[in-house]
């Protein structure tokens, strides 16, 4: 686009030449490969948390072929992964040692749009809550791209000399394919398609931004982990008008250098705010501080972008003319068109009503849809074959509940586990499950049996039908979910530990079961579609023993509003279930208690001010030995008391 202007003088920069663009480039290729090496990418959780997850929200054939792909390569990762990072050493090397380099590219062009689909779920950016602060497009989408600019050109043939390029067409960007075209499309592409996506619905709550900072925290060094914790404390409930300000910002940034001269001022302000995007939303190095990362993220390459294009001559002002001028001279009906798609998407993203607040309240929503809840008594004529304790491991109707059957005497602190309540344990069900502890105080018994009984009514199923029995492969890996969920909570085994870390209680605490949420966590959840993610548990849960000792009961899972089918990853050994006798406050406001978001302020019959809801869907794994063992569904309160107790005593 520069190339028939006179030079005027040439511009210091980092990156002065194309073979320096490849370099760089080859480096994180290399980098990716190391990663690909990391211990964790040879199981199955890097299956199930890096391809199968990404199809999550995504619309039902994209769901069905990234899915596919997963279980395809499940069996054999460790085999499938060795080959995954090879090939990035093979491509990193290319481009390092400057031998085979149009091969290389050529590859890593094929190689990234396979990851960009099946590795990144293309970025997430079908699923309505991608954003890029989080990373979106996709790292891997844009290795791609810088790859066009690192291609090596021939110098042009002929006697008739050419005046020397200038502007973005010297930078070495902009020597590779398309000239200096391509880095002005691609920055521009990104910050537009970062404007759409700052204000789309999900993205515009007010805690959407603290939310996807404080999201990267699990996992994280403790020093950062703070550092996460106080950038999303400073914004808030801002995220509404933070989510503006980042919309504009990134058009601006975006198209300056279409309609100015001095494009490096524009460049210095994309570096800076990918730098504080990659800090923040991307948690500085992605998750390769937690062992399971792939790559860096996104914000590095679009600072290595912004460095490749800064100019090394720069161009006459007196000849220079705005490649935004010359695409409108060009092509005038087209440049319009490309001006009209841009503001109505910027419009219509930004017109749709958000979300009143980003919280598993809103999860609710369109969950009643989710599966059949079935009717009472299917249980007795359901034809699918039965599970523990008699009831089908699946389709839990529950007509004859998790309410525990009462033995011996009427306190029934002898209870039996083979329900529900013993459903979905791991080979660990006790169908004469006892309770070992010292007696309970009558008025301590009989407050639990009144108010948490969790009798027919009480609890409903997100999915019913039929399953078959566990897979050993699936036992093993619920195993595995189970000892990292548990390893992951063990640090919060006092409430005040649980406070600290941004967990707030979500149900009455003058009660002796009691439910906290991690509001920042739950919402992270939910805007990555993520579940039964043992560095981001949502929940948990506390019982207090009579001698007044708060236990850690339990590790809970919200089921997102933005996942779409009931995960079940562990076939019938993980069920999700919610408490319909609760009460909770009609339409809480966005600055509303994480009690009211999660809906759980009291117990039936409600107080005035308040109305019967039901919970969001969840799942527990339980660090007392209740009776249907540590993936037990809902046992009576009464129950979790005395497992709290027994394992005080044991």
């Amino acid at each position: 686009m520069d190339t028939d202007v006179v030079p005027r003088h040439v511009r210091l920069s980092m990156l002065r030449t194309q073979r320096a663009l490849a370099v760089a480039l080859g480096l994180f290729w290399t980098l990716d490969a190391a990663l690909q090496f990391q211990p964790f990418m040879f199981g199955r959780a890097f299956v199930e948390d890096n391809i199968i997850a990404t199809a999550n929200g995504q619309p039902a054939v994209v769901h069905w072929v990234i899915t596919d792909v997963g279980h395809f390569l499940l069996p054999h990762i460790a085999v499938w992964n060795t080959f995954f990072a090879l090939i990035q050493l093979a491509i990193g090397a290319a481009l390092l040692s400057g031998r085979g380099v149009k091969v290389a590219l050529g590859v890593s062009f094929l190689w990234a749009l396979g990851v960009w689909v099946f590795g990144e779920g293309m970025g997430l950016l079908l699923t309505g809550s991608a954003t890029a602060l989080t990373g979106a497009p996709g790292s891997v989408l844009v290795y791609g791209l810088l790859g066009l600019m690192a291609w090596p050109r021939e110098a042009p043939g002929g006697d008739t000399p050419r005046p020397a390029p200038t502007g973005v067409a010297s930078s070495p960007a902009g020597q590779g394919l398309g000239g200096a075209i391509t880095p002005l499309a691609v920055w521009s592409g990104y910050w537009v398609l970062a404007a759409v996506l700052f204000v789309l619905p999900e993205n515009r709550t007010p805690t959407s931004v603290a939310s996807a900072v404080i999201g990267m925290e699990p996992g994280s060094p403790g020093w950062f982990s703070h550092l996460l914790n106080d950038i999303g404390s400073a914004f808030g409930s801002k995220g509404v008008e933070s989510a503006w300000i980042l919309a504009v910002l990134a058009l601006v940034i975006g198209l300056g250098p279409l309609c100015s001269r001095r494009i490096w001022p524009f460049l210095l302000v994309g570096g800076v705010t990918a730098f504080a995007m990659w800090v923040s939303g991307q948690g500085l190095l992605g998750d390769i501080l937690t062992g399971s990362g792939t790559d860096p993220n996104t914000g590095p390459l679009v600072m290595l972008l912004a460095l490749a294009m800064v100019p090394t001559v720069a161009a006459e002002p007196a000849r220079w003319r705005a490649p935004f001028a010359r695409l409108l001279d060009s092509n005038p009906g087209l440049t319009w068109l490309g001006v009209g798609a841009v503001g109505l998407a910027v419009f219509l993203a930004g017109a749709y009503p958000a979300p009143r607040a980003e919280s598993s309240t809103t999860a609710m929503a369109g969950m009643a849809d989710m599966g059949d809840t079935g009717t009472a008594g299917a249980a007795a004529t359901n034809p699918c074959s039965a599970g523990n304790g008699g009831l089908y491991r699946t389709g839990l109707d529950i007509s004859n509940s998790p309410y525990m059957i009462m033995a011996g005497h009427s306190l029934g602190m002898d209870m039996n586990g083979s329900d529900a309540a013993a459903a979905a344990g791991i080979n660990s069900t006790k169908d004469n499950w006892s309770y070992t502890g010292p007696a309970l105080p009558p008025a301590y018994a009989h407050e639990l049996l009144r108010e948490g009984g969790d009798g027919p009514t009480a609890v409903r199923m997100a999915a019913t039908g039929c399953a078959h029995a566990p897979t050993a492969s699936q036992e093993i890996n619920a195993v595995q979910y189970v000892q990292a969920t548990s390893q992951s909570v063990a640090r919060y085994g006092d409430p005040l530990a649980a406070l600290a870390a941004g967990y707030v209680s979500a149900s009455p605490t003058d009660y002796p079961v009691t439910y906290y949420v991690n509001p920042a966590i739950e919402a992270a959840n939910a805007r990555a579609a993520r579940t039964l993610a043992p560095g981001a548990v949502d929940g948990l849960v506390y019982a207090r023993t009579p001698a007044g000792t708060e236990v850690l009961a339990a590790a809970m899972y919200v089921l997102p509003s933005s996942l779409h089918r009931v995960p079940m990853p562990y076939g019938p050994l993980v069920q999700w279930h919610e408490r319909t006798d609760v009460c909770g406050t009609p339409d809480p406001s966005p600055a509303a208690t994480a009690a009211a978001e999660f809906g759980f302020s009291g117990l039936t019959p409600c107080a005035p001010g308040t109305t019967p809801e039901a919970t969001p869907y969840v799942t527990m794994v339980w660090q007392v030995p209740v009776a249907g063992g540590p993936l037990a569904i809902q046992p009576p309160d009464i129950q979790i008391v005395e497992a709290a107790v027994m394992s005080t005593s044991s």
